[in-house]
């Protein structure tokens, strides 16, 4: 009974270990993509209401969540 129980919070604690690790490379990766580009994004979107730049942004951010994604599930295989 409490291996089940020991598996379970180990499988809970890596799950929100790998969570804060994607959330903190897609914020890496949008800086990335911000400090690559000559706009202001937050600027443009907030207070021009420039929407293609908005919506370049959002596909940005799905790109850049789908690779991590990726390596995330590439590194979580491995190790199990």
């Amino acid at each position: 009974m409490w291996a089940y129980l020991w598996e379970g919070l180990v499988n809970i604690c890596s799950t929100i270990i790998y969570c804060i690790l994607g959330f903190a490379m897609l914020g890496v990766g949008y800086k990335i993509f911000e400090f690559i580009t000559p706009y202001d994004f937050d600027r443009q979107i907030t207070e021009d209401k420039n929407m293609p730049l908005g919506i370049i942004a959002a596909s940005v951010i799905i790109a850049v969540a789908l690779i991590v994604i990726f390596v995330l599930t590439k590194y979580v295989a491995r190790v199990w």
